[in-house]
C-alpha cells in the first residue's frame, strides 16, 4: 500500500506521525510525507520520501504570529477556537490544497494519514475517494473548535466541487488518538483507536547530562512560544533548585535570555527522550509533545500555558492532580520557586503523574495498532 502522510510544517505536528510511519514502512508499505519544504531534511533523516505541499513554517510565521498577538485580547477560553481555526483553516489549508491535489493526481497513493491540524487532507481525500486516517498530535481538538474551523474551511470544499463535511472532515475516516484515556473530554465522532504516543529513540545522552545533579528540573517552552522574556522569568525562579536544564529552542540565542542561575545548564536543544529519565519535575508551556512525554515518565509538571492547545492540556493535567498551572499574569520568579518546592516536596503530584503514566503504558503500541489501521485502510 502507498500511504501519504500529510502534516502542517511544524515540529509538534510532524514528530507524532513518525512512529506510525515507521511501523507501516516496517510492514512493507510505501510511506511518503507531504508538507512544507523546510521539513525535507528531517523527513529524509527519518528515512522517508518528501513531497513539497503547502507553505513552509517560515512562509506563514509572520501571519501566524499576528494572529497569536490578536489572541491576547481574548479570554483564555476563547483563544484556541480562534487561533486553531484561523491559523490552520485560513493560513495553511488554502495554500496546501492545490499542491496536495497536484501531487496526488500525479502519483498513485492508496490512502492518506494526516495530522489533526492539516485541514487540506480531508478535502483531498474526499475529492479523490481515498481512505483517510486522522492522527492526533495530542488530546482531540475540541468539537467546538473543529466546528468553527469547518466554517472557515468550507470554501475549500466548495472549490473542489464538494459539500463541506462536519468538523472540517476530521472524522470522515479512522481517528488515531495518542492521548491517554484521562485526557478524553469528548468522544471522536466516528471509528477510533488509541496509539501509544512514543517509540523508543536511539541515541546516547551527552555525558554532562548525567552530571548535572539531583533532583533535576527540566524546563522548556517548545519551539513557538519560547520568547526570551518568558525564559527569563523561568530562569529567575530556578535559582533555588539543586540542578536544572533549560532549553531555549534552536531559534533562540541563549545569550538573549540574560542571567543564568549558578546551578542551571542552558542549551538550545537536547532530545527530551534523553532528559526525562533523569528528571524529578518538568517546567513547560503545555505543548502536547512535552506534556505527554513528561507524563509518560511519571513526572509532575509546572505548566505555564501561552496559547494553542496549552491551556486545554494544562487543565487536563491539573484535573489529574499531576500539575501546578501558572496562567498568564501569574508567571513570576516567586511563583515558579514556590510551585517547584511543592512539586518536589509533595508526593501527591508524582503519584498522580505515575497514574497517568500507567494509562499511557497500557495504550497499544504501533505493532499492536498497525493491523487495525491496515484493516481499515484496505476496507476503505
Amino acid at each position: 500500500m502507498r500511504v501519504l502522510f500529510c502534516c502542517v510544517p511544524l515540529e509538534g505536528h510532524l514528530r507524532p506521525l513518525l512512529p506510525l510511519a515507521r511501523a507501516l514502512a516496517a510492514t512493507g508499505h510505501e510511506v511518503t510525507f507531504a508538507t512544507g519544504a523546510d521539513r525535507r531534511e528531517q523527513i529524509h533523516s527519518a528515512g522517508f520520501a518528501h513531497l513539497v505541499a503547502g507553505p513552509s513554517e517560515h512562509d506563514v510565521r509572520g501571519a501566524a504570529a499576528e494572529i497569536r498577538r490578536e489572541l491576547l485580547a481574548l479570554p483564555v477560553e476563547a483563544r484556541r477556537r480562534f487561533g486553531f481555526s484561523r491559523i490552520f483553516a485560513l493560513l495553511h489549508a488554502p495554500r496546501k490544497l492545490p499542491d496536495l491535489l497536484d501531487q496526488l493526481r500525479s502519483r498513485p497513493f492508496d490512502a492518506i494519514v494526516h495530522d489533526s491540524a492539516d485541514l487540506a487532507a480531508p478535502v483531498a481525500a474526499s475529492a479523490l475517494g481515498l481512505p483517510l486516517v486522522n492522527h492526533s498530535f495530542g488530546a482531540m481538538v475540541p468539537l467546538s473548535v473543529l466546528d468553527y474551523a469547518s466554517e472557515l474551511a468550507a470554501p475549500l470544499w466548495r472549490t473542489a466541487g464538494l459539500e463541506p463535511e462536519p468538523y472540517a472532515g476530521a472524522f470522515r475516516g479512522l481517528y488515531v488518538d495518542i492521548s491517554p484515556p484521562c485526557f478524553a473530554w469528548e468522544e471522536p465522532q466516528g471509528p477510533s483507536i488509541r496509539l501509544h504516543p512514543f517509540e523508543a529513540e536511539a541515541g546516547e545522552a551527552p555525558a554532562w547530562l548525567g552530571r548535572l545533579g539531583s533532583p533535576l528540573v527540566y524546563a522548556t517552552l517548545g519551539t513557538i512560544f519560547n520568547e526570551p522574556a518568558l525564559l527569563q522569568s523561568l530562569l529567575a525562579g530556578l535559582d533555588q533548585v539543586p540542578a536544572a536544564l533549560v532549553t531555549t529552542g534552536r531559534d533562540v540565542d541563549p545569550t538573549s535570555v540574560g542571567t543564568v542561575p549558578q546551578r542551571v545548564r542552558l542549551e538550545q536543544f537536547v532530545p527530551q527522550a534523553q532528559v526525562f529519565p533523569l528528571c524529578a519535575a518538568v517546567v513547560a508551556h503545555g505543548g502536547s509533545g512535552t506534556t505527554l512525554g513528561a507524563l509518560a515518565h511519571g513526572l509532575p509538571l509546572l505548566l505555564v500555558p501561552q496559547g494553542a492547545d496549552q491551556f486545554d492540556n494544562a487543565a487536563r493535567c491539573e484535573r489529574a492532580g499531576a500539575a501546578i498551572v501558572l496562567r498568564p499574569g501569574e508567571l513570576t520568579a516567586d511563583a515558579v520557586r514556590a510551585s517547584l518546592r511543592r512539586l518536589l516536596d509533595e508526593p501527591s503530584y508524582r503519584s498522580a503523574a505515575e497514574a497517568v503514566a500507567a494509562e499511557i503504558a497500557a495504550m497499544p503500541t504501533t505493532v499492536e495498532a498497525v493491523p487495525a489501521i491496515e484493516a481499515y485502510l484496505t476496507a476503505g
